[in-house]
């Protein structure tokens, strides 16, 4: 089976050495696959980080364990399997294959009862899909399919079933070439209020109109907060640059600044939200803590609704009088496990 993998880079002209990484990559679980008669007798096995990586020269992808994970160390990552030519063809059935003749089950949206495919691709050329899944005390159709599509390769989420014990879901095709596009960001949409005509008379309009942002879609609502850079963290499933979508700052009971944001990834369109709370001007450690919980599209949605029912949402000055979105934002983490856990301390 070794002989299978590429063992030279063409580009570089070496060898690929155990650690060396191509510069386009993605993180996804895998979960050890068991039999059905086996699965009651057997406890549940954790599942692992897996990368897939990606090669131009010849075009392929490999899907290797990481030197972590499942509760051992490897000297080296673990290859696992090698799909020639990835891109041509249906990709998600064929790695869901490959991994299951491998012993593996990947755990990601692609996998999930709950994606329905598209024809759209992301920037990475991955196929994408709408994402079905919303609570029930929400309207399947309020979210527009560019807010609720999901790379085939982001992470799982909470929600995450089988195929085969997910509800059967509509499928939606929206023509070949059909592309996902951007969600606006607010710096441009400033700035176009400014400098141009109809940008002002949007603005003034917008001004005098009560309620102008209820009336509007959640495709017209949601914009990128973080400018035409994004943010300076990286994606979690595809290292590329993520983008926050809103804030919501309230108080600990010890007092300290605390900030609830979601996030989403404009190349996977992976959801987040991130946890920080700020210790800075109650101790001397200027000591932080944060965390990141993966969001599926309907959730990231909810907290946003909450956040656009608080005015002036993101600023810490009334933070003490917002314990009751505190206590849902908590109540809605409770039992989650995050994607991770930083505690910082500054001198």
């Amino acid at each position: 089976m070794s002989d299978d993998f590429q063992l030279f880079n063409l580009g570089t002209m070496s060898g690929v050495f155990p650690g060396t990484r191509t510069m386009v990559y993605q993180r996804v679980r895998l979960a050890p696959e068991v039999d059905a008669g086996s699965a009651q007798s057997q406890p549940a096995q954790p599942a692992q980080w897996a990368r897939i990586l990606w090669y131009a020269d010849p075009p392929a992808c490999v899907l290797e364990l990481e030197m972590r994970g499942g509760g051992e160390t490897r000297e080296s990552p673990q290859a696992l399997l090698r799909i020639p030519d990835p891109l041509q063809g249906d990709l998600m059935p064929r790695v869901e294959a490959a991994a299951a003749a491998a012993g593996w089950r990947l755990r990601n949206c692609g996998t999930c009862g709950h994606w329905q495919p598209l024809t759209a691709r992301n920037p990475d050329g991955l196929p994408t899909g709408r994402c079905g899944w919303h609570a029930a005390s929400q309207d399947d159709q309020e979210a527009s399919v560019g807010l609720s599509v999901q790379s085939g390769l982001a992470l799982e989420c909470v929600h995450w079933q089988s195929k085969g014990n997910a509800p059967q879901a509509a499928t939606y095709d929206h023509g070949t070439g059909m592309t996902v596009g951007p969600i606006r960001r607010r710096a441009e949409l400033e700035s176009d209020e400014r400098w141009t005509f109809m940008g002002q008379i949007r603005r003034f309009l917008g001004r005098g109109r009560s309620g102008g942002a209820r009336a509007e879609g959640w495709a017209e609502k949601v914009m990128e907060r973080s400018g035409v850079g994004a943010g300076t963290e990286s994606c979690f499933a595809c290292q590329a640059r993520i983008a926050n979508l809103g804030a919501l700052a309230v108080a600990t009971p010890e007092g300290d600044k605390q900030t609830f944001s979601v996030w989403r990834c404009r190349n996977c369109y992976t959801y987040y939200l991130n946890d920080w709370i700020d210790r800075w001007e109650r101790t001397d450690s200027l000591e932080t803590e944060e965390r990141y919980y993966r969001l599926a599209p309907a959730e990231a949605l909810a907290i946003l609704a909450v956040i656009e029912n608080v005015v002036d949402a993101e600023h810490p000055a009334r933070r003490h009088e917002r314990d009751a979105q505190r206590s849902w934002m908590l109540a809605f983490m409770e039992g989650r496990q995050p994607l991770s856990h930083q505690l910082r301390q500054g001198r």
